[in-house]
């Protein structure tokens, strides 16, 4: 028996955000198969899951994937430090502005360098930890 679905239907899949096997709407088919869905509980949109992933599987990847990222970022920073002068540093104010490859403190994140300046408002800042997104002209 072929079991042909549509957009809109109800299907039962494993939910992401939920971590559980709950009812879902279809929102994608691809080649007669649930490709995207949408929880009825939590309203996210995610893959189509008939089962969890299995935990070691995404646990080796996440786990290579951030540490392999955390090190790249954790060298870079550092890097960039060498290559400045901590002298010129400004303590983070939300209502200044700031520019490119300028180094500030931060109260709760500490030492950071402005990595780019995204939009008139936003600011996204290399720190110890990784990079974070703050605001300016505020």
């Amino acid at each position: 028996m072929v079991t042909t679905y549509s957009t809109g239907e109800s299907i039962d899949s494993w939910c992401s955000k939920c971590k559980l096997e709950l009812g879902h709407t279809i929102v994608a088919i691809v080649d007669n198969a649930p490709k995207k869905v949408k929880c009825n509980t939590c309203n996210s949109q995610h893959n189509f899951r008939s089962k969890p992933l299995s935990k070691s599987r995404k646990k080796s990847a996440t786990t290579s994937r951030k540490r392999k990222s955390k090190e790249t970022t954790y060298e870079e920073y550092f890097l960039r430090l060498q290559n400045s002068d901590p002298a010129n540093s400004r303590t983070y104010d939300s209502k200044e502005n700031y520019k490119e490859d300028e180094i500030i403190v931060h109260l709760r994140f500490g030492i950071g360098i402005v990595l780019s300046v995204i939009q008139t408002n936003k600011l996204k800042i290399l720190f110890k930890d990784g990079p974070k997104l703050l605001i300016q002209n505020q």
